[in-house]
């Protein structure tokens, strides 16, 4: 019987290191805008590499995790630490954007690949001494899944986002 890979040996997840790894999230990204309730609003790469550099630049307070299937990108979470915003002593970690390409969520590369970003935003924030990872949900996409997934991680719902279009 042949050796075949398991899914584990395709599938990498590390935390972006240069700049070469936003380019590498290009396609990603714009599939999430594109998905996304915000996909009316022009996107702007340049604005996506300022906030992604600071991972780079500042990897003790913003991460940039990707996770890579058959080398290539596949998922992606972008998170920062810091106090609350009139509080002390006390660190944080809030999650902007957590996506996994649609082509892979409804299958088991995709269900991997979400539980290996949340978990590695979660060793991420404990070897920080974070108190609390808070993940906002905005993007419209698959809400009802995706508080699914949050509670059976262990994820409580601490209230709701709103909106009102003009």
């Amino acid at each position: 019987m042949a050796n075949h890979p398991s899914l584990s040996d395709k599938m990498t997840i590390r935390l972006a290191n240069n700049e070469q790894d936003f380019a590498l999230l290009r396609p990603v990204s714009l599939e999430l805008h594109a998905e996304s309730r915000f996909a009316d609003i022009p996107y702007s790469f340049a604005k996506r590499d300022k906030l992604f550099r600071q991972a780079i630049d500042s990897p003790q307070t913003h991460a940039l995790i990707i996770v890579e299937y058959k080398q290539q990108p596949i998922g992606f979470l972008f998170c920062a630490i810091g106090e609350y915003m009139v509080g002390t002593d006390v660190l944080l970690t809030t999650v902007y954007s957590f996506y996994v390409r649609q082509h892979y969520r409804s299958n088991a590369i995709g269900g991997r690949t979400a539980i290996r970003l949340l978990s590695a935003a979660i060793k991420w924030s404990q070897a920080r001494n974070s108190n609390e990872i808070m993940i906002h949900v905005t993007s419209g996409i698959n809400i009802q899944r995706t508080d699914h997934f949050l509670r059976k991680a262990r994820f409580n719902a601490i209230g709701a986002n709103y909106a009102l279009k003009l």
